[in-house]
Order: structure tokens, then C-alpha cells, then sequence
């Protein structure tokens, strides 16, 4: 058994549903830009990307991960980055016509 954080005692959606299944329950996001959105958690309590491997990696299985690891995930998480409005722009579609192919009824 390793040491709980202080953090634990956020009980997470708990809070709003008093049911005991959802204690330590988050709404996760997508880690597609997590580089660029830091703070990190669900209080912002971290500001480096490194700093939040290492915390979870404590957290979730109990272990501390070599400065290389770290490395190799932050490594991957910044691989995840892309060019926020390329997910937000729609492509550019041929003009239509009478002759468009229509979708079958």
C-alpha cells in the first residue's frame, strides 16, 4: 500500500450525487491537445506536463517512474498536439449541381 495524496480527499462527482460508486469519479477529456492545456487535474493544481506523469504514475500504480519514462510519455502526450482549428474547420466540398449524385432514398 502506498501513501494516499492529500488530493483524495476531492470525492469528486460524489460531491453532487451522494451515491458511493461514483466517489473519486472525474470527468475525463481527451488527451488529443493535452500538451497545450495545462493547468492540469481538476483543480489545476500542476503546471508542467511532467509534473502530472509523475503524479499519476504515483497515484494509479503506486510506483515513480525513471526520468526516462517520463520523458517517453511526455514525449507521446505532445505527439497528441495538432492545430486546434484544423478539428474545427469543415473541409472544403466540390460545388454541387444538378448532376450531383443524390444519396438513395
Amino acid at each position: 500500500m502506498f501513501h494516499k495524496p492529500d488530493w483524495l480527499k476531492d470525492l469528486g462527482r460524489y460531491e453532487v450525487t451522494k451515491n458511493p460508486a461514483d466517489k473519486y469519479v472525474f470527468k475525463v477529456p481527451s488527451l488529443r491537445n493535452v500538451a497545450l492545456t495545462a493547468p492540469y487535474f481538476n483543480d489545476g493544481s500542476v503546471w508542467s506536463l511532467e509534473e502530472a506523469v509523475k503524479t499519476m504514475a504515483y497515484a494509479q500504480l503506486g510506483r515513480t517512474l525513471s526520468e526516462t519514462e517520463v520523458k517517453n510519455i511526455v514525449a507521446f502526450l505532445h505527439a497528441l498536439s495538432a492545430d486546434p482549428a484544423l478539428a474545427v474547420t469543415p473541409p472544403t466540398l466540390p460545388p454541387s449541381s444538378l448532376s450531383t449524385p443524390k444519396p438513395m432514398p
